[in-house]
């Protein structure tokens, strides 16, 4: 990728982790962190993302079976044991906080690869999944299907529409999230369309294909949901509909920055996210515990101003501050480790400082 390209992916990093941040800070039902939430509002545009740039960058200047390989030996380094580490540490915060829970063999094993305290991580253990599998795709993505008269992109679409119908019959698939598997197979999609010059990563016209296509996903996913309310047996088509709506939306968001940014550069306090989405959570939750425990003990109840309770007020103000400190943390301590314990550091964030 070109210099301006990788700014980007470094910017959409930065800007999804910010809303990642923001719905693991909701703790109330305001109109406003609603708004956020991965229910209805932005914020469940931001994984579903994730999932389309990691697909991306995975098979970008893929070439051949044995480059998907050598891409997934890569991936231990940058995935798999940055993954067991960072369970573990969060394994022995748990402990620390609750020492009278014990320990075990198979609560280590299962706390390592299962992410079990450390919740947020469930986004990495999909992507381990799926960077399993990721060159068994590319081989059937591939295979000589010109022989047939059927191309590489219509076996895409093919898939990506199976994947659907499986989410429409509400049949599982064993370990695998199947809308993180729809996103990931998109990036793949993005990925080849780059690889063969068919689109740019910078694009303003993809714009409005993308407004068009949220606008139709968005009506077909509200008729669902009118037969929903009429009918319970349609629940899973509905699901279905909400991954295109939230694919559409990860697009139109993809794009959307051109119309902003020119990637020019990217500021050092937005390059190192991986770091930042491994420590946010234990920051975010210690930000609502001791913000309860502060309301409670010092806050009298039942105070209220110009019509709002003031316990919302102060819960609110913790969840706008939530994404600045989580960010003004991350780079100090980044800076910190990089420069006393840099070997470490890289281990820790799979080398992407």
């Amino acid at each position: 990728m070109l210099t301006r390209e990788k700014n980007k992916i470094s910017y959409l990093h930065f800007f999804m982790s910010v809303l990642v941040i923001l719905i693991h800070s909701i703790n109330n039902e305001t109109k406003f962190e609603r708004f956020f939430s991965i229910d209805g509002g932005i914020g469940q545009f931001a994984v579903p993302l994730f999932f389309v740039i990691s697909g991306f960058l995975f098979f970008i200047n893929i070439r051949s079976v044995e480059d998907t390989r050598n891409k997934l030996k890569r991936r231990v380094y940058t995935l798999l044991i940055p993954y067991l580490i960072w369970n573990l540490i969060y394994y022995m915060i748990h402990l620390l906080l609750k020492p009278s829970s014990g320990t075990s063999i198979s609560e280590i094993i299962e706390a390592a690869f299962t992410y079990k305290y450390n919740p947020s991580f469930w986004f990495m253990y999909q992507l381990i999944l799926l960077s399993i599998v990721s060159p068994a795709l590319y081989f059937i993505f591939n295979l000589n299907w010109r022989a047939q008269r059927i191309t590489g992109l219509l076996v895409v679409i093919i898939v990506l529409i199976v994947l659907e119908l499986i989410v429409a019959f509400g049949i599982d698939i064993p370990y695998l999230n199947e809308d993180a598997f729809i996103y990931y197979v998109c990036g793949y999609l993005l990925a080849s369309l780059n690889n063969s010059g068919k689109t740019k990563l910078i694009s303003r016209k993809n714009i409005l294909i993308f407004v068009v296509l949220f606008v139709l996903a968005f009506a077909f996913n509200r008729y669902n949901y009118n037969l929903l309310l009429q009918n319970a047996k349609y629940y899973n088509p509905f699901v279905s509909t909400i991954i295109i709506v939230r694919l559409c939306g990860a697009m139109l968001l993809f794009y959307f920055f051109d119309l902003l940014l020119s990637y020019d550069s990217v500021p050092k306090f937005m390059s190192q996210t991986f770091f930042l989405y491994a420590i946010h959570y234990m920051i975010v939750k210690a930000m609502i515990i001791f913000s309860k425990y502060f309301m409670y003990k010092f806050v009298p109840v039942g105070i209220v101003i110009n019509g709002i309770d003031l316990y919302t007020i102060i819960e609110c103000i913790v969840f706008v501050l939530s994404p600045i400190v989580c960010v003004i943390i991350n780079y100090y301590l980044s800076k910190y480790l990089i420069k006393r314990f840099n070997k470490q550091y890289n281990i820790l964030t799979g080398n992407r400082a």
